[in-house]
């Protein structure tokens, strides 16, 4: 059986021993799948579970009085989300399935039960959470300094990165579930803006789209003209 992707996230950062890899497999046992569209978090209502991602996208998103939504980020395979609802009772955003989704549901007391007994698991979950700043960090950058074009090839960098970490990127073709509607509430732009920013990027031959797979036709190229800076999510050695 191949290992998940929270085993294959991990151990590219560090050594598992075999009762590692069979702890981190077990904790993933009790699971829970999701249709399209369905809330598994709900912002400001009691979060008292740990979710790892096992097949499929998420998004943590949170919704205006408005009724506008802003899209946070995107959980992807071997992505945890509530990994310190032993701090925090009370969700600061929702987690929404943006495809059907396999996800495992880990009671917190687990969660405890690595720092004491498991620190080099510990040390890759801290290294998690870093990055989930990280990303954020971008999120942050994107939505306030970046045109509508880099936005969305920082985007589309940040996802191929991710995906790479877990060894299921598909050489330059990137997976893209979302609807336009989707990256327009990721990167706060209108689907109008959206719909010609994607045209341009394509006119320049940046990046090829066919139905729901984009291909970063130059790495490189869209590296520089977006400022995309691939040590914000890189791996380290544990």
């Amino acid at each position: 059986m191949s290992a998940s992707p929270l085993v294959r996230k991990l151990g590219a950062l560090c050594l598992l021993s075999e009762e590692e890899i069979e702890f981190l497999e077990g904790l993933q046992n009790n699971t829970l799948n999701a249709d399209r569209g369905r809330d598994f978090i709900v912002e400001g209502k009691d979060l008292r579970t740990t979710f790892i991602v096992i097949e499929g996208w998420a998004i943590r998103y949170s919704v205006l009085s408005n009724g506008r939504r802003q899209i946070l980020s995107y959980a992807l395979p071997g992505d945890i989300l509530g990994l310190h609802v032993n701090f925090r009772a009370t969700a600061t955003y929702s987690a929404s399935a943006l495809t059907p989704l396999k996800l495992s549901v880990v009671d917190p007391r687990r969660v405890i039960e690595i720092s004491q007994k498991f620190p080099i698991i510990a040390a890759g979950l801290s290294w998690c959470t870093a990055r989930e700043f990280a990303i954020l960090g971008d999120q942050a950058v994107r939505l306030g300094r970046l045109s509508a074009r880099q936005r969305l090839a920082h985007l589309f960098l940040e996802l191929w990165h991710r995906f790479a970490l877990i060894g299921d990127n598909n050489g330059d073709w990137l997976e893209i579930p979302m609807t336009q509607q989707d990256l327009a509430d990721t990167l706060g732009m209108s689907l109008v803006h959206t719909n010609r920013s994607l045209k341009s990027l394509r006119d320049i031959d940046l990046i090829s789209v066919e139905k729901d797979h984009v291909r970063l036709n130059n790495v490189k190229a869209l590296i520089e003209m977006s400022e995309f800076n691939p040590e914000h999510l890189s791996e380290f050695e544990i």
